[in-house]
């Protein structure tokens, strides 16, 4: 099944089409939720999975499949509402790109297309970092994980981990400036 016939069945046949979506994507979505909020919180991840779901079924007339693919689609909106459940419990979250780029840039990051142009550059940068730098950036930016978690995956000290982001956030600071950021 192609992803444009999966996107309309959730739309025609929303029970049929969320089973098939879920059976296609439920394990990828719930490994993002549990590295993203933690396995000690199992009925949270089952919650915030069904609400993820219940998101992606009254915005899918919003997928555009020349934007990427399904999968991707209704993992974003996956770790979106990872992010909604960590900031409902305090937990502090910095965009990617704000972090790199500093607060001192006049950057309007709510208007949409800046925001997908510059999380292009963004991925594609972090794409193009030796390892282990990419993993760090990946499990820090995207999965959320602290420091002390990745020093112990990576077997490496937490101040090569700190040291690494330090390094990697400059050159990546450098590499956005230089591709072009999107200024709105």
């Amino acid at each position: 099944m192609t992803d444009e016939e999966l996107a309309e069945q959730i739309q025609n046949n929303p029970e049929q089409g969320l089973a098939n979506a879920i059976a296609l994507y439920g394990g990828i979505c719930k490994a993002v939720l549990n590295r993203m909020i933690g396995s000690a919180y199992p009925q949270d991840i089952e919650e915030c999975l069904m609400t993820a779901f219940y998101k992606v079924w009254r915005g899918i007339g919003q997928f555009n499949p020349r934007r990427g693919t399904l999968k991707a689609w209704i993992v974003q909106i996956v770790r979106n509402q990872a992010l909604d459940w960590l900031r409902g419990r305090g937990a502090e979250t910095i965009p990617l790109e704000e972090d790199i780029l500093g607060p001192n840039l006049d950057l309007d990051l709510e208007d949409e297309t800046a925001r997908r142009i510059n999380a292009e550059i963004v991925q594609q940068s972090i794409d193009g970092l030796d390892e282990p730098d990419r993993t760090i950036f990946i499990r820090r930016y995207y999965y959320l994980e602290r420091v002390k978690t990745i020093a112990d995956y990576l077997q490496i000290s937490e101040k090569a981990v700190e040291h690494r982001l330090s390094r990697g956030r400059e050159r990546l600071k450098k590499q956005l400036l230089e591709r072009g950021v999107m200024l709105p």
